[in-house]
């Protein structure tokens, strides 16, 4: 999983950690040193320091350096939002882009729009909770069987 975030540590850096942590995975969280560094005291006292890792720079070129990318949080108050929509390796079999802060937008565009004509099977979903999710899914038949019922999840 890789998070982009302007804010920091977050909730939901924390419950992502979580989620790497009970999955087997990894966590890479890229933002502002001087936000994180104040919060990573959080990690040690809840046992994930081992589940995520910190990246510094611009994250235009940090999301460069990861392929096949199965969950990524993108945070929209970040200006080069769209860029990084553009470069981020998604895995093609199966993959979520979940975009916050998605009213910060000010070119309008989502990421379902952007990847709609390079991939097929794109479904997304805009949620009014704080100020904007968006939920993308990639590259899988959004279909899950309940008792012998296949239904769209998406």
């Amino acid at each position: 999983m890789v998070q982009i975030t302007s804010d920091g540590i977050t909730p939901l850096t924390i419950a992502l950690a979580v989620a790497a942590k009970q999955t087997g995975g990894l966590l890479i969280c890229n933002g502002h040193e001087d936000h994180i560094e104040k919060s990573k005291a959080l990690f040690m006292k809840n046992s994930l320091e081992n589940v995520i890792k910190f990246i510094y720079g611009n994250p235009c070129e940090v999301i460069k350096q990861y392929k096949n990318i199965d969950f990524a949080v993108i945070d929209c108050k970040f200006q080069d939002h769209l860029k990084i929509f553009r470069t981020i390796n998604l895995n093609p079999s199966g993959s979520t882009m979940f975009v916050n802060n998605f009213h910060h937008r000010k070119d309008g565009i989502s990421f379902a729009e952007v990847v709609e004509g390079k991939n097929c099977g794109v479904k997304s979903v805009t949620l009014p909770i704080g100020e904007g999710m968006h939920l993308t899914r990639i590259g899988s038949t959004g279909k899950r069987e309940i008792n012998g019922d296949t239904r769209d999840f998406m």
